[in-house]
């Protein structure tokens, strides 16, 4: 019996379970013995590196949608011919933006590439609400906001009829926080680079209005919703504190969150437009065992792929999955799969990485500023023109 290895993220155990259950079935029916590793959120980027260096490890991997460009660009990935993609059903398969980050930088295609990777898991970012508070304050339902003005003014209404925690979001260690900023900059038409990835824009004078909203934000963070990461912030929601976060798709599954709290939630689109990320599967360039990895994959992210699979690992980068009333009837889901149709994801460019983690940092010292300075000692600006200059030296470097 051939044996393949086959790594991905720690999505938790119940997660790590069913896939361990799948595998084993995916033995029984094909004849081929996968092992699993598993790989801590902590270490998953050091780990990928690790792989790409020294060309060691799985023959398939999950990896995150926005780390793509940099594997190629370290000539460590096979790439995906046409034939290949055609038999998972296609481009059109896919969200827009999902198909958008399985392509690398410009120029880094041949004739015969199509994709680097295969969408699998498909995320998005969400604002969570209690519909009973809502309602105590006078707000109506609904499933998106218009405008960021909308959302500034239904935070101040929950502000006003003395909510503990109007708003839940993370500001310190944490990615979603740079996932949300990225929406607000899109939605003023402004983004992080120039189209052909050379050079860091996020200091034009749209981004720096959309940042400065962003941060306005910080007013409806109460002392015990400042300086907290994601788990720290998710908790305050699903504890029953806050009436309003900021999260993704995990938070309405949260194991500790009590059934009639959960009835007590919806989900909105929030203002502008949505981030889309999530996780594809890559075939790593040193393998020789191309068309079993092929086989995994396609019994993995393929039309016919477990149902299993989701919500647990996340939801599904397929539009007949997100599409089927499994999904559409649900009143949560079904927010999440329009957000998917329309978001955006991060931008394709070589060293997108390396921004991102400059980026996620930069962050959390600017919250730090936002929560403690006066609005005129926050200077904005100046720090983020410091950042892009850093930046654009080493892009062009």
């Amino acid at each position: 019996m051939e044996t393949i290895d086959f790594s991905i993220f720690d999505h938790g155990p119940a997660a790590v379970e069913i896939m361990r259950s799948l595998l084993a079935r995916f033995e029984s029916e094909r004849h081929i013995r996968v092992n699993l590793e598993v790989i801590p959120w902590s270490g998953a980027w050091a780990r990928m590196v690790q792989i790409a260096l020294y060309n060691d490890g799985p023959a398939v991997s999950e990896i995150g949608s926005s780390w793509v460009s940099d594997m190629v660009m370290m000539n460590a990935l096979r790439p995906f011919r046409a034939r290949e993609i055609e038999r998972l059903g296609g481009q059109a398969s896919y969200p827009a933006a999902s198909w958008h980050s399985v392509r690398a930088g410009p120029g880094s295609d041949n004739d015969d590439t199509v994709a680097w990777a295969v969408p699998w898991l498909a995320d998005t970012r969400l604002l969570y609400y209690r519909k009973d508070i809502f309602a105590r304050a006078g707000l109506a339902e609904r499933e998106a906001f218009s405008s960021h003005a909308e959302l500034e003014a239904c935070l101040q209404a929950l502000q006003d009829s003395d909510v503990e925690i109007p708003l839940a979001l993370p500001t310190r260690n944490s990615r979603i926080n740079l996932h949300f900023l990225a929406g607000w900059l899109w939605a003023d038409g402004a983004d992080f680079l120039t189209p052909d990835g050379k050079q860091a824009i996020f200091d034009s004078p749209a981004a720096l209005e959309s940042m400065t909203r962003f941060f306005r934000l910080g007013r409806f963070l109460v002392p015990p919703a400042q300086r907290l990461n994601d788990e720290q912030s998710d908790e305050l929601f699903w504890q029953g504190r806050a009436a309003l976060a900021f999260s993704g798709p995990w938070l309405f599954e949260h194991p500790q969150m009590t059934p009639g709290l959960r009835e007590q939630v919806a989900a909105a689109i929030p203002p502008g437009v949505p981030f889309v990320g999530g996780f594809h599967l890559v075939i790593w360039k040193y393998t020789r065992q191309e068309g079993t990895a092929l086989e995994l994959i396609d019994y993995l992210a393929g039309s016919a792929s477990p149902e299993e699979l989701f919500p647990a690992f996340s939801l599904p980068a397929r539009l007949d999955r997100l599409m089927s009333d499994r999904f559409m009837t649900h009143p949560v889901y079904r927010v999440m799969a329009q957000a998917l149709r329309t978001g955006h994801s991060f931008p394709v460019a070589w060293l997108w990485g390396m921004l991102e983690n400059r980026l996620y940092e930069s962050l959390q010292f600017l919250w730090e500023q936002a929560l403690t300075a006066s609005e005129a000692e926050f200077h904005l600006e100046a720090q983020v023109h410091s950042l892009v200059q850093r930046i654009n030296v080493t892009l062009q470097s």
